[in-house]
């Protein structure tokens, strides 16, 4: 079976009311043992197996990854004694992935939890509310858990997407898109590492282990597969990179941390950004050939960027540039830290949360085919670029359907048949009700379904003649653009990154060459571009604080000449990127 479930983090200030809303809900006590080899086999396919103790009653279940993040393949078998019996899935979806194992399954991690859980039932569906407290446990290495999850039981999604909602806004909840067995898979590794090293330096790689569990979440590439549509695709992308948004927010709006360790850093504001600026590309790369969210979550998301990027600009600044200054000579100024809301406050804005939910739902609700001028692309774009068709010309009644001899009237066909007049007036109401009740099927055609796919070559084509467009308005820029306006270099930085993003998404493609030749060299120009923009940005924050700051003036020249060594640079730089894609 196929389970569709959110889930999301309980903050502290939120637990009793949470525990008071659900005070006539059902209460069961659940312990289970994760099973996996030791070096990880299922957790590397995204398969988890356990046994849970659910009551007083034995549960194996093994959970697959399904269509989109919030959708999991699940097994469920009922057992009379704590035996994992992996015969149970002979058969089954999870048998090649079990068949592959080189290596014993054995006890990795467990979790021990309350559950306070109840139905809820609304026009759109019925969905399964669940709050989990407790803990998941990996040897003597354990992480809190307080997270409630909303199960649809039945009916649309939507369902699931509108409780969530309202429950978020009215208890602070904050998406999670890690799992337990996501959580107690890392609880594991890093205990298993501790447990390798001597006594003396255990404390040391504890530390290092601990950072390590925290660190910023860089997203993972899987690859795409040719036959997508252009929307399938997309909505794949999409979640890869809320993936990466709500684990980065996740750690700087101290999900499991909160009054025990500080691990929020700038690093995790800069992955979070790359995701939304990953999704905004991704959007103007599909764009004309999928279906695309509604504008106002394109505007949402340039608001969230720029309010983090805020955040970020003054890290930047301490960290790169006032070292630079302060080298070349620059009397010690105090910078002030931004004033506005902090990265902790951001990431645990309601409306913010909510915009995550919204993108999720839109990928859960978004149809899989690609919309009709996409259609039209997608004819095109299996011709030789330089053929494209005029589509709006191609007569449909002639190339969609085959033409066949049928008769105009059944009726004067039955009237042609040796048959009594009961018998004909019989056999003409069947087949006014599409009701075949006679041998004589030769006068019948049947035109076959013939389902919609795009071709082999869709999803690269379109992203082929799409990034060789952007690389034609890169090596062109200085043709329609002014190398004395600074936003111009910023404009050509942001170009560069999104040709960047694109071409990342082409070399995932199944089947496709690789062109990472090329991308390095786009990543050498962008580094240039970035600390431009890096110094540009240092420069209008030290000209707005002169009139309190007289040695800021240092700054302003000592950046003023650096902008232009740098864009000396850069100009040089972008000579080295070759005027057309190398595709093969």
């Amino acid at each position: 079976m196929s389970e569709q479930e959110l889930k999301l983090h309980v903050p502290p200030h939120s637990r009793d009311n949470i525990k008071k809303a659900l005070a006539k809900a059902n209460t069961i006590h659940l312990h289970a043992m994760y099973f996996d080899t030791p070096d990880r086999q299922l957790a590397k396919a995204k398969v988890a197996i356990r046994l849970r103790k659910e009551g007083d009653d034995w549960v194996q279940t093994l959970k697959m990854a399904g269509e989109n993040s919030f959708s999991r393949i699940e097994l469920n078998h009922p057992r009379s004694k704590p035996i994992l019996d992996l015969s149970l899935y002979a058969g089954t979806v999870a048998e090649p992935v079990l068949t592959k194992l080189t290596q014993p399954l054995g006890l990795r991690y467990e979790t021990d939890v309350i559950r306070l859980y109840k139905k809820q039932r609304t026009r759109k569906g019925t969905v399964e509310i669940a709050f989990d407290t407790g803990v998941v446990r990996a040897g003597r290495l354990e992480l809190p858990i307080n997270e409630i999850e909303f199960e649809l039981r039945s009916g649309h999604v939507e369902a699931m997407f509108d409780i969530a909602t309202r429950w978020l806004y009215d208890y602070d909840l904050i998406l999670d898109t890690r799992t337990k067995s996501h959580r107690g898979d890392a609880l594991a590794n890093m205990m298993a590492k501790i447990n390798n090293i001597d006594d003396i330096h255990k404390d040391t790689i504890e530390s290092q282990e601990t950072t390590r569990f925290w660190r910023p979440y860089k997203t993972k590439r899987t690859v795409l597969s040719r036959h997508l549509s252009a929307t399938q695709a997309l909505c794949r992308l999409t979640e890869e990179c809320v993936e990466q948004i709500a684990i980065n927010t996740a750690y700087l709006a101290e999900v499991d941390t909160a009054g025990v360790i500080q691990v929020a850093c700038p690093e995790h504001v800069h992955q979070l950004r790359i995701g939304m600026r990953r999704l905004i590309s991704h959007w103007k790369l599909f764009s004309g050939f999928a279906h695309l969210p509604p504008s106002e979550l394109m505007e949402e998301i340039r608001l969230y960027l720029n309010q983090f990027g805020a955040t970020r600009d003054t890290d930047v600044m301490l960290a790169t540039i006032m070292p630079l200054l302060e080298k070349a000579g620059m009397p010690p100024i105090k910078i002030d830290h931004y004033q506005g809301r902090s990265a902790t406050e951001l990431a645990r804005d309601n409306h913010f949360q909510a915009f995550l939910l919204k993108l999720l739902a839109w990928v859960a609700t978004t149809p899989a085919t690609d919309p009709i001028k996409a259609d039209k692309a997608n004819i095109s774009a299996n011709l030789p670029l330089s053929e494209e068709i005029n589509i709006d010309a191609v007569d449909h009644s002639s190339s969609v359907l085959p033409q066949t001899d049928i008769p105009v009237s059944a009726t004067e066909e039955i009237s042609q048949i040796s048959l009594s007049d009961n018998e004909k007036e019989a056999l003409s109401d069947n087949i006014s009700m599409n009701i075949s009740t006679t041998t004589h099927t030769d006068f019948l055609d049947i035109i076959p379904l013939v389902p919609h796919s795009p071709s082999n070559d869709f999803l690269k084509k379109i992203i082929e003649k799409r990034l060789t467009k952007w690389n034609k308005s890169i090596v062109q820029h200085w043709r329609y653009h002014d190398r004395q306006d600074i936003e111009a270099y910023h404009d050509l930085r942001k170009k560069i990154k999104r040709i960047r993003y694109g071409l990342d998404i082409y070399n995932r493609i199944e089947g496709h060459s690789q062109l990472n030749s090329y991308i390095k060299r786009l990543a050498e120009v962008q580094d240039i571009f970035g600390a431009l923009n890096d110094t540009a940005t240092a420069k209008i924050y030290f000209s707005e604080i002169t009139d309190t700051h007289s040695h800021a003036w240092f700054a302003v020249g000592w950046l003023s000449a650096q902008i232009e060594l740098l864009k000396r640079v850069a100009d040089s730089a972008l000579k080295s990127i070759p005027k057309k894609i190398p595709f093969q």
